[in-house]
């Protein structure tokens, strides 16, 4: 797993946000890496209230960090540059194999849907022929599990449909209410945070029910005991507050439930996915 890992392109970080913080003591800052499902604003003005709470609660400025692509994402987490991670399931076990354990997992497990116009006829996998199909960002759950689907169903759609790589979701998404394509793959949790500007233009499609695990926060254990079971407990109470139950109302997220080795074990089977795309990546 490792040998191919290191295949990896290494991409630098993006500073999503600074914390106007008076402390300058870098051990003292969190910092809290989110995937790149949205972009670094969307991520930070969607997060930020758990930020600030999770700052108040651990006595330490918080800071937000993404990566470019979700590459880039599990290389970062390699190389232990997040304290603190919001990782979707498939690159878990990765992470766990370099420290990182599991806190909490998102209640509301993650769908994998089309979204298409509202004015379109596609409702059936034969509808996909011909079409142009956005695919996301390179390595995301979606889009692992989006080629082996489309691989799987090429009876059905055919070989002369199109595959267009999106830079992200929500760039699928937009692309797909610009006319620029037919239709993207992406799950319902992404398509709420990014189609709010122009939802009643399009609409998700479910041709067949696939429930993807949830995402997962982990922590660096290096932090030692005691920040980590203080850092649980902050996140298990942000969702009592009125801040919690908007940012979960918001997002669809539903809540956090306690992630466990058992999550870690069970979304292997997708990390096989992500080995997988980068061997045809070589």
């Amino acid at each position: 797993m490792n040998r191919i890992l290191k295949a990896c392109i290494s991409l630098s970080l993006i500073w999503s946000y600074v914390w106007a913080a008076d402390a300058n003591e870098a051990n003292a800052t969190i910092r809290f890496g989110i995937a790149p499902f949205n972009s670094a604003t969307g991520l930070v003005k969607t997060h930020r209230a758990l930020r600030d709470y999770l700052s108040a609660r651990l006595g330490a400025p918080v800071v937000i960090y993404t990566s470019v692509n979700h590459e880039a994402f599990l290389n970062d987490g390699l190389e232990k540059r997040f304290d603190l991670i919001a990782t979707p399931a498939h690159f878990a076990p990765f992470f766990y194999e370099k420290g990182y354990i599991p806190l909490v997992k998102y209640k509301t497990p993650l769908d994998f849907i089309f979204v298409v116009r509202e004015d379109d006829k596609i409702a059936k996998i034969s509808d996909l022929k011909g079409k142009r199909i956005g695919i996301p960002d390179f390595l995301s759950l979606y889009y692992v599990v989006g080629l082996r689907w489309l691989n799987e169903h090429q009876k059905e759609i055919g070989e002369d449909y199109e595959q267009v790589k999106e830079p992200g979701h929500a760039a699928a998404i937009s692309s797909v209410a610009a006319n620029k394509i037919d239709a993207a793959i992406t799950g319902t949790p992404v398509f709420a945070f990014a189609s709010r500007s122009f939802s009643h233009r399009l609409k998700a499609v479910t041709f067949e029910k696939i429930e993807l695990p949830p995402l997962m926060t982990m922590i660096d254990k290096s932090l030692g005991e005691a920040t980590i079971d203080k850092t649980l407990k902050a996140l298990e109470a942000f969702q009592t507050t009125e801040e919690g139950a908007e940012f979960f109302r918001f997002s669809g997220y539903g809540g956090y439930n306690r992630a466990s080795e058992a999550d870690i074990e069970s979304a292997k089977v997708f990390a096989l996915y992500v080995e997988q795309a980068l061997k045809d990546k070589q």
